[in-house]
Parts: C-alpha cells; structure tokens; sequence
C-alpha cells in the first residue's frame, strides 16, 4: 500500500507499507525545476514507488536521486 501526503508546497512523503516485514519505508519527492526522489527504498517496492512518482511528475523530469545510507537489506 502507497500513501502519498503532501508534507510542505511541492514536497511529498511517499509512504509504502510492507506487510511482509511489518514496516513503513518513506520516499520524498522534491517537485521542482529539476526534482529529488530521496531515497528509493527496498528493489521490492520499486514499481509502487514509481507508479507514486509517475502520478506527481513525467518520470523523464526526474534529474536527481538521493540516499541517505544504504544497508543490506535493500538490495532484496
């Protein structure tokens, strides 16, 4: 399940719930001259993550991609 909230003008938490692991993992999307998706999340929950973007921006807007850490098991 993906929840998207608009936490301040142009910025946007995209909050996707995995059951399997009982955890919330949370996107944020900066819409603006040349966006921000920060944080990505886990490869699982990708095509969810993009469907949220998809539904803000045109995905070829997207200039930036950020992390904040990376750990183990987001590569799963």
């Amino acid at each position: 399940m993906v929840q998207i909230t608009e936490i301040a003008p142009d910025i946007f938490r995209i909050s996707t719930f995995v059951p399997d692991f009982d955890l919330q993992f949370n996107q944020f999307l900066v819409r603006d001259d040349e966006p921000l998706l920060f944080h990505t999340g886990l490869r699982a929950i990708s095509p969810a993550v993009m469907d949220a973007v998809v539904s803000l921006i045109q995905p070829d807007r997207l200039r930036w991609i950020g992390f904040s850490h990376v750990e183990a098991d987001e590569y799963d």
